[in-house]
């Protein structure tokens, strides 16, 4: 097996591992949480999400994918950014803390007066770990954070569910936030290698600066987009339609977005190490666009098809409403993940400048294509997100294929055959919904009829990908049970 296979492959099996360890308690959790927590409640704990995502963005103005990228770093480096992080945190959180009575007055919810401030000061609190977890990624040791986020998430999930039932409502949630967030910032200063110094380098700064801050005006917009559609519901519609849009999408991206985003945390960093050899760089790429794909869009087509019965099990009744979004957002969610493949070349190649520019032309795009379907309904909000995720692949290509020659179409031939066949072999399972079965039947026996016919032609057709990354996954010590094929 080749380096880059062992690399990506070790990473994906720490981050998958925790994935799969979290996800059926996370399942449970969520489940109990549902019957705790009303959609309305859970729509407040949203509602100023917007503005502390863009903080973020601010505070940490890229300098974790500066030094990432950065293969000669220093302890300069290191320290600079940890200082910069934490001062810069300090500011937006102080802002956002003395704007909190504004922000309960805007949305005429007083909770929220305590909420944001509760959050302005954990701000601070979690910007004292950013340079030790991008230090990890440095050095690709994927396992020490997987096994740290797992057991913080564990912890605090007795607590919140405790607290709901106590009726606590949305601080259920703020505490649950509260107290993982400080047990990992114990865990991870006790064991972490790395040590802020007292040094401020105004070179190091600069140097990063010039690569991180295009990344974080890049990423302010981006964050900006993905955070104004809460902002517009929870405003001119209501928390409650806000709760059941954030369950809803939240369903369709769990298991896609995990995928994408562990493959997208290993992507980086390794590739990086490549960044100067074009042909092995267009190989990779290639390489986990198909790969991606092959599993994300047919988790995407299930949801699609069952995603009904699907919520009736998981949430009840109450949540019937948020169905609809989880069907619409599948769509976008599908190939979204081409996005993030084609920003990471981008990165790669340390042209932060040019992701700048894609950012501002694409985000000017989709905003006007929010705020028009604001005037119609939530759920255009929803088909708007899925139309501008198409074009926005279009327009990342541009680049990739002036580099690389991954052009729009190339890269359309090499995704969109499992996004068709996904589909069609999820067609038996979506009239199995229809019926008056009881959902975990439907689910059961839906489920298992796309898996076969899905994965089954994917073996008869003995199609390259699927073949790569099941003699992947069987090389390694984990999947020394599947069948030799």
């Amino acid at each position: 097996m080749s380096h880059l296979k062992k690399e990506t492959l070790s990473g994906m099996k720490w981050g998958m591992l925790q994935k799969l360890t979290m996800q059926p308690l996370q399942l449970v959790y969520g489940m109990v949480l549902a019957r705790l927590i009303t959609p309305e409640e859970m729509g407040i704990v949203g509602l100023t999400a917007i503005f502390f995502a863009i903080a973020g963005q601010l505070a940490s103005a890229g300098f974790g994918a500066a030094l990432v990228r950065k293969i000669d770093r220093t302890e300069a480096d290191c320290s600079t950014m940890f200082w910069f992080n934490l001062g810069m945190s300090f500011l937006m959180g102080l802002i956002l803390f003395l704007l909190a009575p504004w922000f309960a007055g805007f949305y005429n919810q007083a909770e929220l007066l305590w909420l944001t401030r509760v959050s302005a000061i954990m701000m601070f609190v979690n910007s004292s770990t950013s340079v030790h977890w991008t230090l990890y990624q440095c050095r690709r040791d994927f396992k020490t954070p997987a096994i740290v986020s797992c057991i913080t998430s564990i912890a605090g999930m007795p607590l919140c569910l405790t607290l709901a039932w106590l009726d606590w409502g949305v601080w259920a949630l703020m505490w649950q936030g509260v107290f993982t967030s400080l047990l990992s910032l114990l865990i991870v200063w006790c064991i972490s290698p790395w040590k802020p110094h007292f040094i401020f380098s105004k070179a190091s700064f600069l140097e990063m600066f010039s690569f991180g801050s295009k990344l974080a005006y890049g990423g302010v917009l981006h964050v900006f987009y993905q955070n104004i559609r809460t902002f517009i519901i929870g405003k001119f519609y209501s928390p409650a339609q806000l709760g059941l849009y954030t369950r809803g999408t939240h369903i369709t991206n769990v298991l896609p977005l995990t995928i994408n985003g562990v493959l997208g945390n290993i992507i980086y960093p390794i590739l990086s190490t490549i960044q100067n050899d074009d042909e092995r760089l267009t190989r990779a790429y290639r390489m986990y666009i198909k790969t991606s794909t092959l599993v994300i869009a047919w988790i995407c087509m299930c949801l699609l098809a069952m995603g009904e019965p699907l919520v009736r099990l998981m949430y009840g009744e109450n949540w019937l409403g948020c169905v609809i979004f989880v069907q619409i957002a599948s769509l976008g969610v599908a190939v979204d993940h081409i996005c993030a493949i084609n920003v990471n070349f981008l990165l790669v190649k340390g042209r932060s400048d040019l992701l700048l520019r894609l950012e501002v032309i694409k985000k000017s795009i989709s905003i006007a294509m929010l705020f028009y379907a604001a005037t119609i309904s939530v759920e255009a909000i929803c088909w708007a997100s899925v139309i501008y995720i198409h074009i926005a692949i279009f327009i990342n290509t541009y680049y990739t294929g002036k580099y690389l020659g991954l052009t729009w179409w190339r890269q359309q031939k090499d995704y969109m055959p499992y996004v068709i066949g996904s589909a069609i072999s999820c067609i038996p399972a979506w009239f199995i919904s229809q019926t008056e079965w009881p959902a975990l039947v439907q689910l059961s026996i839906g489920g298992f009829s796309a898996f076969v016919l899905y994965f089954g032609a994917l073996h008869r057709l003995k199609d390259a990908a699927y073949s790569e990354l099941y003699s992947t996954v069987r090389s390694s010590k984990w999947g020394k049970w599947l069948p030799v094929l």
